[in-house]
């Protein structure tokens, strides 16, 4: 096979936030990163972003598309090597050295910083309740939790259900309240996410333009006239059936894990430590539990997945990997 070896690397798997982030200070560290990014474009889930940002400091007033197209003229400036469409194909072990391949590239790495992010649950996670194929490609659903439909038709002026109790959700309801006629609010057990969104939510149910449903069980979904009908179970009381004309889906991310977790276990490396939920389990220097192996941003950090912490967890990674390769010290605590 034809292969091209690029020695003495350190790779990034995802070109996300925190992948930009530890791949800047690698190289400013005076090692050399290489980026593996499975999609075309860097950037990751922020392409899905049309919320402004408000919480990164210093950078106000833009929404993620916009914000992480700074993050990549920034990788183009500082000439980050990369590799787009490549999702390592075979990880493999020799000595000191960690072997990817990708394609007909074999790459030799010191070490390897897992930044794969996070995906957004869509369909698949529903369609297994009576009558989900009506929401399959149907204007009148958004699964994108990056995205509020403030202005399409079938918002303004309409009655609205979100489903999901988290941050997004949360969020999404109180933004949609000043648009739609109504929100039905569909939470599944507990309303979670931060203070100043569940008392956004309060306002809106105290209000009238809000109504929750908690504990909801979801048991059908069909189509009536124009309005998409959902039947709730809520606890001891007989079954709901809210009629609406927009649904908006927040059901959370899920880490992407599985596939590179198979990799290395495949290759006889190991396993990654996982915490229940299935993230990446890490020690406060960004280590896994395989040697020389580090795991950065969202695939290791459910509590607070976001930009911010993107960034930081990215720059920890590099420190530490650096540090740990000049004191051979791979402990993971």
């Amino acid at each position: 096979m034809d292969t091209d070896n690029i020695n003495r690397k350190i790779c990034i798997v995802g070109g996300g936030p925190a992948g930009l982030s530890c791949a800047l200070w690698v190289k400013y560290l005076g090692l050399s990163p290489i980026i593996l990014e499975k999609h075309s474009r860097l950037g990751g889930l922020q392409h899905t972003n049309s919320f402004q940002n408000t919480w990164y400091m210093g950078i106000p007033g833009k929404n993620g598309q916009a914000f992480i197209q700074d993050f990549i003229r920034h990788a183009e400036a500082e000439t980050l090597p990369t590799l787009l469409n490549a999702s390592p194909q075979r990880i493999t072990q020799s000595g000191d050295d960690f072997h990817i391949t990708v394609g007909r590239t074999e790459i030799l790495a010191k070490a390897l910083v897992i930044c794969t992010g996070q995906h957004i649950r869509r369909y698949d996670h529903v369609q297994a309740i009576a009558g989900s194929e009506v929401l399959k490609d149907s204007p009148q659903v958004c699964f994108n939790p990056g995205s509020t439909p403030l202005q399409v038709p079938y918002v303004a002026g309409q009655h609205v259900a979100i489903i999901g109790g988290g941050d997004n959700g949360l969020a999404t309801a109180a933004l949609m309240a000043s648009t739609a006629d109504h929100i039905h609010l569909i939470v599944r057990s507990e309303i979670r996410g931060f203070g100043l969104y569940k008392q956004w939510v309060m306002d809106g149910i105290q209000s009238g333009k809000i109504t929750l449903h908690q504990p909801a069980h979801i048991q059908r979904f069909e189509t009536k006239g124009d309005q998409i009908a959902i039947t709730l179970w809520n606890g001891d009381r007989n079954p709901v059936t809210l009629p609406v004309d927009f649904i908006c889906f927040r059901l959370g991310l899920s880490p992407n894990v599985k596939a590179i977790d198979t990799s290395l276990h495949n290759s006889g490396i190991g396993r990654l430590a996982l915490t229940p939920s299935g993230y990446i389990k890490t020690d406060e220097f960004c280590r896994t539990s395989i040697p020389r192996i580090y795991a950065a941003g969202d695939v290791a950090n459910q509590r607070d997945p976001c930009v911010a912490t993107a960034v930081a967890q990215g720059t920890i990674a590099a420190r530490s990997l650096e540090a740990d390769l000049r004191s051979r010290c791979w402990r993971f605590s």
